[in-house]
């Protein structure tokens, strides 16, 4: 979901190479940039650095005087919802790149505006106290939970827009023959993942049950009959259900604290399966399930899962650290 988020290709790479552990290669084809490029990333990382912090140039000579500079920041300020790259370089009189590097160096950037969830004191104490319960006891509860979370995706939205191609040619994108959304269920552990159920309808009380009756077993034989948990937001189709799983299917359940997809880690294997779908730019239902099925069981293999579990460690002092404030993801 990422994408979703305006979240800026260093901070993706961050993430999937600290807390995923996925090496370079991997990595450059996830986030679309080229190998040299993670590599060099990778080498500041590893020195330490913020690689999201922008590094200065050497002595390069300045080709625009203090006084434009000072223009633009001005223009900026005056109206910053109007004062796009090309408008400014239209009535700056440079060019819209040299604008771009400008306010680079000035830490700025044209982009939407910010979005995201501001929480009430409240619901800041109930992420803590999440985060605090789930790092208990040693994190017992992170390596015996489940993870679980329904997804959409919609065929049309499921292609790149950019291909490599000969300069002299124009290559046209394969079309989706058809207009189709579907719907996905999953759970991820430690141990390992629940089959992943795709469906068409709109989740609700009746049709979670089913969900669960049929996932019920994978969960059981992950832990060999030892105990786990559940865990699952706030969707009205599972706190109808909640009394049911306690008492009639036993499921030990943990809830989300609401609007905290963040501290929810499959929302990052969301993000990465979308990835995967898109570079099989499937055009029919049929090949949108396969390569759903497909990608799911290569990207929830033991060994694959074991990063992210380990990363949620860090992420749950994270959010008791800044009080419940949000994290990126």
């Amino acid at each position: 979901m990422s994408e979703n988020f305006d979240i800026d290709d260093k901070t993706r790479f961050l993430v999937l190479y600290l807390d995923a552990k996925m090496d370079v290669h991997e990595i450059s084809k996830i986030i679309n940039r080229r190998e040299r490029t993670v590599k060099a990333w990778e080498k500041r990382t590893k020195k330490g650095e913020d690689i999201r912090i922008f590094k200065k140039g050497r002595g390069r000579k300045k080709s625009i005087t203090d006084e434009t500079i000072n223009k633009i920041i001005q223009s900026i300020n005056d109206n910053p919802e109007g004062a796009s790259l090309r408008k400014l370089a239209a009535r700056m009189g440079v060019s819209h790149t040299s604008i771009k590097l400008i306010l680079a160096q000035k830490g700025l950037k044209y982009k939407g505006f910010d979005n995201s969830i501001i929480y009430a004191e409240q619901e800041r104490v109930m992420r803590v106290d999440f985060c605090k319960k789930m790092l208990s006891d040693n994190g017992k509860l992170i390596y015996r939970a489940f993870y679980s979370d329904e997804m959409g995706i919609e065929l049309n939205k499921t292609h790149k827009t950019k291909t490599w191609q000969f300069i002299t040619e124009k290559v046209r994108r394969k079309n989706a023959t058809e207009n189709v959304k579907l719907n996905c269920w999953g759970a991820i552990s430690l141990q390992g993942a629940t089959s992943l159920d795709i469906y068409d309808k709109s989740m609700n009380g009746d049709f979670y049950r089913q969900v669960i009756e049929h996932h019920k077993a994978e969960m059981e034989n992950l832990y060999s009959g030892e105990e786990f948990y559940l865990i699952q937001d706030n969707h009205p189709a599972h706190r109808v259900n909640e009394d049911w799983m306690l008492k009639q299917q036993n499921v030990q359940l943990i809830k989300l604290p609401k609007r905290s997809p963040d501290l929810n880690i499959i929302e990052n294997l969301w993000a990465a399966l979308k990835e995967r779908v898109a570079s099989d730019a499937p055009t029919t239902e049929k090949e949108l399930r396969a390569s759903l099925l497909t990608n799911w069981e290569v990207l929830t293999r033991q060994e694959r899962l074991q990063p992210f579990f380990e990363g949620l460690h860090r992420r749950y002092m994270e959010c008791i650290a800044i009080e419940g404030e949000k994290l990126p993801y």
